[in-house]
């Protein structure tokens, strides 16, 4: 399993003015049903469950939220940079700018916390981070994430 198996060129929201986490959480949601044909209220409310059991942000200006849906295959990421930072509550205080949302078939859950690993792994390069912050467009946040998966492979 690798990023690009996840992705698609729809896959992102860069730069976008959020005003609230639950703001950013209902785009990528809406963004699921356009790309995956997903529930969108369904999985706000999986997703709003999920975040009061604890924050999904890992810290570094990052968070990745996720949940379990019905209607897809394989693991999937939506990922959004926002151009201000949001109190997404992270053990570090800090402000997220960086979202990587996961969606997981809901009969597996051993794809899902692999997937969950990977983005972890992913998201601990400082560089590939900084790139992704400094994206201007979704082809460029593709390219970014796609040379640094191919860079991993090799």
């Amino acid at each position: 399993m690798n990023i690009n198996e996840m992705l698609n060129d729809n896959s992102f929201l860069v730069g976008f003015e959020a005003t609230s986490k639950k703001h950013i959480l209902n785009e990528l949601c809406k963004l699921a049903n356009k790309n995956f044909n997903v529930d969108e209220r369904v999985l706000l409310e999986n997703l709003t469950k999920r975040e009061k059991l604890g924050s999904t942000a890992v810290g570094n200006g990052i968070a990745i939220p996720h949940a379990n849906v019905f209607n897809i295959e394989k693991p999937k990421v939506l990922v959004a940079t926002l151009s201000k930072g949001l109190d997404f509550y992270a053990i570090d205080e800090q402000p997220v700018d960086v979202i990587f949302l996961l969606l997981a078939p809901n009969e597996n859950s051993s794809e899902h916390l692999q997937a969950l690993a990977l983005i972890s792994r992913l998201l601990r390069n400082n560089e590939l981070t900084n790139k992704l912050r400094g994206c201007k467009n979704a082809e460029s946040a593709m390219m970014v994430l796609t040379q640094t998966d191919s860079e991993q492979a090799a």
